[in-house]
């Protein structure tokens, strides 16, 4: 895959996929704006990739606040001054129970992983449809195919409405050589799960056929395929990596 030229922004790229992404994207000659709430995670993933001879740069940024998003577009294009690609990665996971999710919990897991999704693609929608093309990935999950195994139901509904979003807007922005895809990971081995017991790990274990969870690389090489000119006629889909837990 060729990204020479191009400049990728991958929201919260400090760690796990997301930074996986922008270490295959700067290989291959593309310029990375790591974007993550935590400046630290953020820097050091820069450094690591700018002491490989890579062209990437560290913005923090809260992608539940339109302010924030709005900065970390302008640092974009002042940086590197055009946008071609976007990853929305950013996410936050919960296994809370029905009976214990609050309001306040519910309208910080929608902001984190769905508003984010609407607002960074509406603000960055303006320098791909002026260069009349661009690559956007959004990341879903198995839990927004099937309603989830062991996570909470605002993590599952969230993650649904990625998928939504997804269509919609590989709809409406084909006609400006836009393309707009999802990848639906199953349980993946990013520290993400950490938080469940042993019963409840081996029970996600136990349901999936291939009998492990997905690898980082695994997910990050589909994610940036689809960011590539070899997927430039697959708009509008859902890539579901699962290890057959799920088919579409």
């Amino acid at each position: 895959m060729d990204f020479k030229g191009k400049t990728a922004i991958i929201t919260g790229s400090g760690k796990g996929i997301g930074r996986d992404c922008a270490e295959i994207l700067t290989k291959n000659g593309g310029n990375a704006v790591i974007a993550d709430f935590n400046l630290d995670l953020a820097q050091q993933t820069a450094e690591y990739l700018t002491k490989k001879g890579r062209n990437a740069k560290a913005v923090q940024t809260d992608v539940s606040k339109v302010s924030d998003i709005q900065k970390m577009v302008k640092f974009t294009i002042e940086t590197f001054g055009g946008i071609d690609i976007l990853i929305n990665n950013a996410g936050i996971f919960h296994p809370t129970p029905i009976a214990e999710i609050t309001e306040e919990e519910w309208d910080h897991i929608m902001a984190v992983n769905l508003k984010s999704v609407f607002f960074v693609t509406q603000k960055v929608l303006p320098y791909m449809i002026r260069q009349n093309h661009g690559k956007i990935v959004n990341l879903s999950s198995l839990a927004g195919r099937n309603g989830g195994v062991a996570c909470g139901l605002g993590y599952s509904a969230s993650k649904a409405g990625i998928i939504g979003l997804t269509r919609g807007f590989a709809a409406q922005l084909a006609k400006y050589h836009i393309n707009v895809n999802a990848v639906a990971p199953g349980s993946t081995d990013t520290g993400i799960l950490s938080g469940l017991s042993e019963a409840e790990t081996k029970r996600v274990m136990s349901s999936i056929p291939l009998g492990r969870y997905g690898k980082i690389k695994e997910i990050s090489s589909a994610i940036t395929f689809l960011c590539s000119a070899e997927a430039d006629f697959i708009t509008g889909a859902v890539l579901d990596i699962n290890g057959g837990m799920y088919y579409g």
